[in-house]
């Protein structure tokens, strides 16, 4: 009732106001207190970005929340293959294995969490898995989509003939019992401690055969690693009992161990630094849109001098890239198409030196940066605070190479921190213009001139 009152008081003193006076705004007021060459103008300068198409090879794919297993073939990219290695130990530690151990199976046991396909009846086309023994140690030198090579693991697969997979949610495949004699005859020491038993067993390695033929389509497997087991039973000779007895023997991936994931492509085909009406973004390790911002700059230095303009005193307001797309003929391709692409320059990092495809930070200012609009048909990144320190001179060298690629974001539960990555996980595929499309790439420039 009271602040019902207050309402109504207010409202009586406003309506006397507005009916009793009228008062007239002097807009005058301060007008000539800065001198004209004081007033900052801001203004819009556009300009067409040079795009180039180059494959983001040497991609970080070590400690992967997901081993990705499969192929694709596209009409565009040609063949992608994407396969996985891992290392797994014994659940228990000092085995002993009796006397005269004799293998009787060895049954590897995996889920597949998740799938990536382009075509509906892909989703259950069948794909020959294979499993191969690894010859190399799994450390931060095996840790980019181009590491691991055909001499790093033993040519002959440890399921013959291999495991045919429909695409469902597990796959069981059994082993030769020759890698399970191997197993056996590892030594107390060795089982007992993960550092020897690594070297001596450094890992598997999983592959599947593309579709035969000019077929093309296919299917990604998404399989995380600690939903991967091992099952050995064999038949040993109990000498405490004297007595033929069988045991089961587990063996597991654990969650601190590496593994990475292996992307071959032949889109190399597709590199090139000309002018082309048609930009492809490829997903994992593939082509993708390349911007030298050295070639910006100089556009940049050049425009300053052309309009008169001081281009040490430029202050960029904002700076956008659009990278406009046409609608395919087949509308659901753009379900593929990433949802938020940004670019991503090659850095060294200072921990243990591996080279990560970093974004650039203006992707944090907000978490929509970079999306696409599927209205006005173009993706827009606002980069505006890494143009600004392009024209300060403050970003030099490999920092000015970027990669266009998809992105991805996580968030701390515990202190709310978001963090962004280049996304490796997913494989999409969008088709952009390209400088000599009719809408081109684009870099809109607002930006002022400090007197």
């Amino acid at each position: 009732m009271t602040i019902r009152n207050i309402f109504r008081s207010a409202a009586a003193i406003l309506t006397s106001a507005i009916l009793s006076s009228c008062i007239d705004t002097d807009k005058t007021i301060g007008s000539g207190l800065l001198p004209g060459d004081h007033i900052v103008k801001v203004s819009v300068a556009e300009f067409n970005l040079p795009v180039e198409m180059r494959l983001s090879d040497s991609l970080q794919t070590l400690y992967p929340s997901s081993l990705i297993v499969g192929n694709y073939k596209d009409s565009d990219f040609g063949l992608v293959e994407a396969s996985s290695a891992f290392q797994f130990v014994p659940l228990r530690d000092s085995l002993t294995f009796g006397q005269n151990p004799v293998p009787k199976s060895l049954k590897m046991y995996m889920a597949v969490n998740d799938k990536a396909y382009f075509y509906a009846n892909d989703a259950n086309v069948p794909q020959n898995f294979y499993v191969y023994k690894l010859n190399v140690d799994l450390d931060s030198t095996i840790a980019y989509n181009n590491s691991i090579k055909a001499g790093d693991y033993d040519p002959i697969p440890l399921n013959i003939g291999g495991n045919v997979y429909f695409g469902g949610d597990s796959l069981n495949m059994s082993l030769s019992l020759d890698y399970a004699r191997e197993l056996l005859s590892a030594t107390m020491q060795e089982s007992d401690s993960l550092e020897l038993f690594l070297k001596k067993y450094k890992g598997l390695y999983l592959m599947t055969d593309p579709l035969p033929g000019a077929l093309e389509g296919g299917r990604f497997n998404m399989i995380t690693p600690t939903s991967i087991y091992f099952l050995m039973q064999y038949r040993h000779v109990d000498t405490q009992k004297g007595i033929d007895k069988d045991s089961t023997i587990m063996y597991y991936v654990r969650e601190s161990q590496p593994s990475v994931n292996s992307f071959k492509h032949s889109s190399a085909s597709l590199e090139t630094s000309d002018a082309v009406e048609t930009i492809y973004m490829e997903g994992f390790a593939g082509i993708k849109p390349y911007i030298d911002f050295s070639k910006v700059k100089t556009q940049i230095m050049n425009w300053a001098q052309q309009n008169n303009v001081d281009y040490s005193k430029v202050v960029v307001a904002k700076a956008e890239i659009r990278l406009p797309y046409e609608n395919p003929a087949d509308f659901t391709r753009l379900n593929y198409y990433p949802s938020q692409l940004f670019l991503a320059s090659r850095e060294t990092s200072d921990k243990d030196h591996l080279v990560l495809y970093e974004p650039v930070k203006d992707l944090s200012v907000y978490e929509t940066n970079g999306t696409i609009n599927r209205s006005l048909l173009y993706y827009s990144l606002d980069v505006s605070s890494y143009v600004q320190r392009i024209i300060q001179g403050k970003i030099t060298g490999s920092a000015l190479q970027t990669w266009v690629t998809p992105v991805m974001k996580t968030s701390d539960f515990y202190s709310g921190v978001t963090t962004f990555y280049v996304q490796n996980l997913l494989y999409g595929k969008a088709i952009l213009n390209g400088p000599a499309a009719a809408r081109k790439p684009k870099l809109i420039l607002t930006y002022a001139v400090m007197p």
